[in-house]
């Protein structure tokens, strides 16, 4: 199924959603699949997770120094009481990104895949 989104409605309600399910993730003590993939694209991270004892969102994010070692992941941790403002600062404008956006925003809460979706 195509979805049909503007690059404006598709950063307003991505925005506008973070604060959500960050509360949603301290209620739950687990993170949203929707916002842990955001983080995932993001970051461009190996994993994500929320580690309940420390309130923080953990980011592990593959160092690319030596190509011919095993690959080191750094891990970064995000505290929640301000994980809305960081998130915030990695959002991205480019097309293939707002697709992705896009695409988080039109499969949450449906059980019909979306496959593209057209910026207009």
């Amino acid at each position: 199924m195509i979805s049909y989104q503007s690059r404006n409605e598709i950063q307003t309600h991505l925005l506008n959603l973070l604060p959500h399910q960050i509360e949603e993730c301290k209620e739950c003590d687990e993170l949203p699949a929707p916002l842990a993939e955001f983080i995932k694209h993001n970051y461009q991270a190996k994993f994500v997770c929320y580690d309940k004892s420390s309130g923080c969102i953990e980011v592990g994010v593959e160092k690319q120094e030596d190509i011919n070692s095993y690959p080191e992941i750094r891990v970064h941790k995000i505290p929640l009481h301000n994980a809305v403002s960081k998130l915030k600062k990695t959002f991205r404008n480019s097309d293939l990104d707002l697709k992705f956006y896009g695409r988080l925003l039109a499969g949450q809460g449906t059980t019909t895949r979306i496959d593209d979706v057209v910026l207009v």
